[in-house]
């Protein structure tokens, strides 16, 4: 569905950009950053105290947009433990200031994103989630679809090709100021106490426009199982491809690799498998047995310790760590 915005995307072209640092705009994209809390970024900045010049703050940065002139800050990338496993995931988390000009490109183009997406697509939307998934595989199953592919994409936020990726976003979004501001975001440069790099591929986990990107980048994959009469459930890099026959399923992972390997990614050969209903399986949380479905109690979990994050990133910190 590339272009499939149609009379909404030449509508909303020619003053994207004046609409995303709009006043206006900044300050319910600052009210989505206030409610979602979060940490400080790597110029030690938190919620609390941008929020205390909150009119300068936010003038300042519409002026930034504007004028062409805005640049992010590096990206603080920090340890967390997982919920589910052993071990931590490393999230890369922008400062407050771009948080906010994120959030305000979210709320400026998500129509534009929303119109190109397939409706099998299930995560970072809204009114859909892990309820409308399951629904939707139900309906599949009630059908006579009774194996499925559980797909596993082999590190696909760290994978996805930053050339690809603009190119689809150019497509999208050919208004030049706006997709300068995404290339930013993407090619974002990452600061950890240590040392500064420039990220050469993937998405950032804790970026307010990871999700969007995300969907955007495997719209591709969704359309194509689509073309070939495929049925395909997605959750973000989590997706089952359903079949009447087993023998079909085998032929859908030999194709869903294909179609990956046009786009630069990998599906994970020890996470890929065959499932059935009859033999049963968990996919989103929820357990496939026979008929019937079996969806996880909501787990209270207790409060993690707050990261270790590292220290604020000064300017002779930062030239220093660029020289090096």
């Amino acid at each position: 569905m590339i272009l499939a915005a149609g009379k909404l995307f030449e509508k909303k072209m020619n003053d994207l950009i004046k609409g995303i640092a709009s006043i206006e705009n900044l300050n319910a994209a600052w009210q989505r950053v206030y409610e979602n809390q979060g940490c400080r970024g790597s110029d030690g900045i938190t919620i609390e105290r941008f929020g205390l010049s909150l009119e300068q703050n936010l003038s300042s940065l519409s002026h930034a947009l504007l004028s062409r002139r805005y640049h992010p800050y590096p990206l603080l990338r920090f340890a967390i433990p997982k919920r589910k496993a052993k071990g931590v995931r490393f999230l890369s988390v922008p400062t407050v200031r771009d948080r906010v000009a994120q959030s305000a490109a979210f709320l400026a183009t998500r129509e534009i994103f929303e119109a190109e997406f397939e409706d099998v697509s299930h995560a970072y939307r809204e009114g859909r989630g892990v309820l409308t998934a399951v629904a939707e595989i139900k309906k599949w199953r009630d059908k006579g679809y009774r194996y499925a592919v559980d797909a596993d994409i082999d590190a696909y936020f760290d994978s996805v090709p930053h050339d690809l990726l603009l190119q689809k976003l150019g497509k999208l979004l050919p208004d030049p100021a706006t997709l300068r501001l995404f290339e930013k975001w993407i090619k974002a440069e990452i600061y950890d106490g240590a040392r500064i790099w420039t990220l050469e591929q993937g998405i950032p986990q804790g970026s307010v426009v990871s999700p969007v990107l995300a969907n955007l980048f495997l719209d591709e994959l969704d359309e194509t199982l689509l073309s070939f009469g495929k049925k395909i459930v997605r959750f973000a890099d989590d997706f089952l491809i359903l079949s009447k026959k087993e023998v079909e399923a085998q032929e859908d992972i030999e194709l869903t690799d294909m179609i990956l390997d046009d786009m630069k990614l990998d599906l994970n050969p020890l996470k890929t498998k065959i499932v059935s209903f009859d033999r049963g399986f968990k996919f989103l949380g929820a357990v496939f047995l026979y008929d019937d479905v079996y969806l996880p109690f909501p787990e209270k979990r207790p409060e993690p310790p707050p990261p270790k994050l590292p220290p604020p990133l000064s300017l002779m910190r930062y030239l220093e760590l660029r020289n090096k």
